[in-house]
C-alpha cells in the first residue's frame, strides 16, 4: 500500500473521529435543573426583546445604511442564538410544562431573524421589503406577548423551591 493512502486513511479516521465527537457534545439536549430551566428561558425572552426593541428603533429613526446593517447583524446574532436555545433546552427531568413556550419562543426568533435579514439588506429601500420585515416584527411581537404569558402561567421550576 502506498504511504499516500495511509496517510489519507489516517486523516480521514481523524476527521471521522472528530465529527463524531462534535456531533455527541452538541447533538445532545441541554438538560437543566427545572429552576435554571426556567431562568434560561427567561433569559432568552427578555434578550430576544431586547433586541427585537433595538431592530425596531434602529428602524423607526431611519438611520443610516451602515448602522442599520450593523444593529441588524447583532441583533441577527441574538436572535439566532435564542432560536438554537430553544431547539436544545430541556428540563433535567419530569414533563416539559414549558415546550410550548419554547416552541413560541423559537418562532418569534425565526421571525425576527428574517426580519433583521430584511432590513440589513440594501433591498430595504423598496417599500413593500420594509413592509415585509415591520410584519415579521410584529408577528414576532406577537409570539413574544404569547411566549411570556405562558412563561408566567407555567413558571417552570416555581413548584420546587419554597414560598
Amino acid at each position: 500500500m502506498s504511504p499516500i493512502v495511509i496517510l489519507y486513511a489516517a486523516i480521514l479516521l481523524v476527521v471521522a473521529v472528530g465529527l463524531w465527537g462534535a456531533y455527541r457534545v452538541l447533538g445532545t439536549p441541554s438538560r437543566l435543573r427545572p429552576v435554571d430551566y426556567g431562568v434560561v428561558l427567561e433569559d432568552v425572552l427578555s434578550s430576544v426583546r431586547r433586541s427585537a426593541l433595538g431592530l425596531r428603533t434602529a428602524l423607526k429613526e431611519g438611520t443610516d445604511s451602515h448602522r442599520l446593517e450593523e444593529v441588524a447583524a447583532e441583533s441577527r446574532k441574538i436572535f439566532q442564538t435564542g432560536y438554537y436555545q430553544t431547539l436544545r433546552l430541556r428540563p433535567a427531568s419530569g414533563p416539559d410544562e414549558a415546550a410550548s413556550v419554547r416552541e413560541l419562543l423559537g418562532q418569534a426568533c425565526q421571525a425576527y431573524d428574517w426580519a433583521s435579514r430584511m432590513v440589513g439588506s440594501e433591498g430595504l429601500k423598496n417599500p413593500l421589503i420594509s413592509d415585509a420585515a415591520r410584519a415579521l416584527l410584529e408577528a414576532g411581537d406577537r409570539q413574544i406577548s404569547q411566549a411570556a404569558r405562558q412563561l408566567a402561567e407555567v413558571k417552570p421550576g416555581s413548584g420546587s423551591s419554597a414560598p
